[in-house]
């Protein structure tokens, strides 16, 4: 069975069309391998914005890739990640920097509707009134 990181590599891979092994691609599964879980999730979490802005039959294309590699659902990943924001969004706040990339990630695509995305932009706010 793969793990959260091979599956998450695999996932930014296809998104990147980036299967080579060049040293210099920061996308290539050998590369992203050499990175933190973290620095994987929040590129995996820009891969799932791109893919929104995919046309239906891009993301059905996709999507058959992946299950052929043996990846779970584009569909699955997208759902997964609404549901950690809807978790951040009931409780109110963000609580780090992964859920600060995994909320403006979202904020800026077509999985969040209108009131959502309202949302999204006051918890990114919020966040970063702190810090600056």
């Amino acid at each position: 069975m793969k793990t959260e990181k091979e599956i998450l590599c695999e996932f930014v891979g296809l998104v990147f069309q980036s299967e080579n092994t060049d040293s210099k691609d920061v996308y290539s599964n050998i590369n992203l391998m050499k990175g933190s879980l973290t620095s994987v999730r929040m590129a995996a979490n820009d891969a799932l914005e791109i893919c929104s802005y995919m046309s239906k039959s891009e993301q059905e294309r996709l999507n058959s890739k992946m299950l052929e590699a043996g990846l779970p659902s584009l569909f699955s990943l997208q759902h997964k990640a609404f549901k950690e924001f809807l978790k951040i969004s009931n409780r109110g706040s963000i609580r780090n920097e992964k859920e600060f990339y995994l909320v403006s990630s979202l904020s800026e695509n077509s999985i969040l509707n209108k009131e959502h995305q309202n949302t999204a932009y006051s918890l990114l706010e919020s966040y970063e009134l702190p810090r600056t």
